[in-house]
């Protein structure tokens, strides 16, 4: 496993999740590839501009989480 080798994080994105009729891979199928490779899951659609950013902000927290710089469920936050 990648994930065993190289601690780096790994994001799964099942893509064009517009198109329901043509699916080939299930959420379900999905998470529990994502969950056997120790990853975070998620499913996007460029075509409705869907999950886009949040795609590169899962993929900024899981790399915050492996350098142990994000509690996972906490957030802090400083106002001035």
């Amino acid at each position: 496993s990648v994930s065993k080798i190289c601690k780096i994080p790994i994001v799964l994105v099942g893509n064009k999740n517009d198109l329901h009729m043509e699916r080939v891979i299930s959420c379900e199928e999905g998470k529990s590839l994502a969950e056997s490779w120790n990853a975070a899951f998620m499913e996007s659609s460029a075509k409705e501009n869907q999950t886009a950013v949040e795609v590169f902000k899962r993929m900024i927290l899981e790399a915050e989480k492996l350098e142990g710089g994000v509690q996972p469920g906490k957030t802090s936050c400083s106002l001035m």
